[in-house]
């Protein structure tokens, strides 16, 4: 039995195809998908309701989506900051998309952002002070 060891693109054969880069790949696949991808009525119905509230401040966009209920009428559509940044970042996503950066929804959307980024970088910090004691009360320093 003979081995033969594939050295470089002169031993391939003639007949196929050329090799693609990951990244040529994964872009074909993203425009596959944003195509194909289904439109989500509740972020629609949520968007159409921002641009309706557009004048309102940021502070009253902000509470507007901290108050939304989920499906269930029970709990929180957004639960944590985290969701809060997630769902705006989503909004400006799609205002950029529709050239609207220059309005004051934009603007107000951006600014409620903001705070719940502020929110999330607070319980952060908070989490690491409780959890990470420094000076004389570090487990680290502590005598047995």
């Amino acid at each position: 039995m003979k081995i033969e060891t594939v050295m470089g693109s002169s031993t391939r054969e003639r007949g196929s195809p050329p090799v693609e880069t990951l990244e040529s790949r994964l872009l074909a696949a993203s425009q596959d998908l944003s195509g194909s991808k289904r439109p989500d009525p509740e972020f629609e119905h949520l968007y159409q309701q921002l641009l309706a509230m557009e004048g309102a401040g940021e502070k009253a966009i902000y509470e507007f989506l901290r108050s939304r209920r989920g499906a269930d009428g029970e709990f929180p559509a957004y639960p944590s900051a985290k969701a809060l940044m997630m769902v705006t970042l989503q909004v400006l996503v799609r205002l950029k998309d529709e050239n609207l950066e220059k309005t004051a929804l934009y603007k107000e959307v951006s600014g409620a952002n903001g705070l719940a980024f502020s929110m999330d970088l607070f319980v952060k910090g908070f989490m690491r002070d409780v959890f990470q004691p420094m000076d004389d009360e570090a487990w680290e320093k502590s005598e047995w």
